[in-house]
């Protein structure tokens, strides 16, 4: 798979040559901005895009991949059309163009520079830190994960009182295995999501015995299945850097919590890995905020588990679909009292037989888009925070639909967390308004 992972593209290429389009001069400094987070010397892609030498073997690949728009990995539609995100990693046509012209030139070189430098992230100065045992990641096999190994990790954040998220950073230990994190606060003493009365707890403890010798527990979706989680207040994927709440707003961590960080381990080398990793969650907390967000994750497919009868996808299709649609201001009014709250962010989620995610706010009169997602991508999730937020009033419906390729099943898919289970959600960043 090609792994074009991003950070900033502020700075355009020049205007490209009449005569020729070079790497050096025009495609160099899109890659060092966008791509070469990943693609050096020990990252997480397979392939170098920081010299000559290896770009112009990967420059039919790379133009190819960046015209599909699967990477850099930025799934969101970028265009206005549905939704307008603050620091998208999306390249601009112009650059898609730069790159397609140098391919299709064969890949001159032009005048060698060493003047470039990927993209300085943006980084927390200080937080509290958190960090994962020293672990050597093993693929745990079959079709979904054949080169992968996701892992949960429980960390006790140790707080005399509750605290407020306002921002994070990941430190990955070995950027060459560590594909995404996800570390999510988790009342153990909650009920789970298995419905006989089990605590998370009782859970995490039974997920955990099935692999004595090795530190944490099998998770290949949020902290494990049947785990209850409210909130995810932290997606990173490689070529982020730290990420800042809105001004004002932060998420509260409950003293009476523990933080699950989950790992998603991508092997290059296969089934013998023998490299470990020790990755480091950083959060910005503060005392009180302003506004205190609520990230939540609404997923009536998985909901439906509860009910008499479950629902399910339809197997053997090429496009089998599930739409659900919740009175999205009744629920937040109910809970939280509120006519109106603002969406800061949004965080499309499906399992390795989704194709596109969709979701819009829906009234009488009006059917506003929040996010689409045309090719989706199980390895590359991360929220999407909003420029122009949308705002959820007493009369809003939120409306998702979750298209799935299931050719290759021949029985009707359930929800679930696992592997051959599916799931259709939406994670919202909402916010009370000033």
């Amino acid at each position: 798979m090609l792994l074009l992972a991003s950070a900033c593209k502020d700075e355009e290429p020049p205007p490209a040559d009449e005569t020729e389009t070079t790497y050096w001069q025009h495609v160099a400094p899109i890659f060092f901005n966008s791509c070469v987070g990943c693609h050096t010397e020990g990252g997480i892609a397979p392939f170098r895009l920081d010299n000559y030498e290896d770009a112009r073997t990967w420059a039919q690949a790379s133009a190819a991949a960046v015209a599909a728009r699967t990477m850099p990995p930025w799934l969101m539609t970028s265009d206005d059309s549905c939704g307008e995100f603050r620091d998208s990693l999306a390249l601009t046509q112009e650059q898609i163009d730069t790159i397609a012209a140098w391919a299709d030139a064969d890949a001159p070189e032009g005048e060698p520079r060493d003047d470039l430098a990927p993209m300085a992230l943006p980084t927390l100065e200080s937080g509290l830190d958190l960090q994962t045992p020293e672990f050597v990641p093993e693929a745990q096999g079959g079709p979904l994960t054949a080169f992968d190994e996701y892992r949960c990790f429980l960390i006790e954040p140790g707080l005399d009182r509750d605290r407020f998220i306002t921002g994070y950073e990941i430190t990955a230990g070995n950027p060459k295995l560590v594909h995404h994190v996800i570390a999510m606060p988790v009342d153990l003493d909650a009920e789970s999501w298995i419905g006989d009365g089990s605590t998370n707890r009782e859970v995490i403890e039974k997920l955990d015995a099935e692999s004595p010798d090795r530190d944490g527990w099998p998770c290949f979706s949020a902290a494990g299945d049947g785990v209850a989680v409210a909130q995810q207040p932290v997606t990173w994927a490689p070529g982020m850097g730290a990420v800042e709440f809105p001004e004002g707003t932060g998420v509260r961590l409950r003293k009476s919590e523990v933080v699950v960080v989950q790992l998603h381990y991508n092997l290059h080398d296969g089934p013998g890995n023998t490299e470990s990793d020790s990755t480091q969650v950083r959060l910005r907390l503060a005392d009180e905020v302003e506004r205190e967000g609520m990230f939540m994750l609404v997923d009536l497919f998985i909901d439906s588990l509860f009910d008499e009868k479950p629902a399910s996808i339809a197997a053997g299709q090429a496009d089998a679909r599930y739409e659900w649609e919740v009175a999205i201001g009744e629920w937040l009014f109910d809970e939280l009292g509120l006519d109106r709250i603002e969406l800061h962010g949004i965080f499309p989620h499906m399992h390795e037989r989704g194709t596109k995610w969709r979701a819009s706010l829906v009234t009488d009169t009006d059917d506003q888009c929040l996010g689409d997602v045309q090719r989706w991508d199980f390895g590359w999730q991360f929220y999407y925070f909003y420029d122009e937020l949308p705002v959820i009033d007493r009369s809003s419906r939120l409306k998702v639909t979750c298209q799935y390729d299931t050719r290759a099943d021949k029985e009707p898919i359930t929800p679930g967390w696992g592997t051959q289970n599916e799931m259709c959600l939406a994670g919202l960043f909402v916010v009370p308004p000033k």
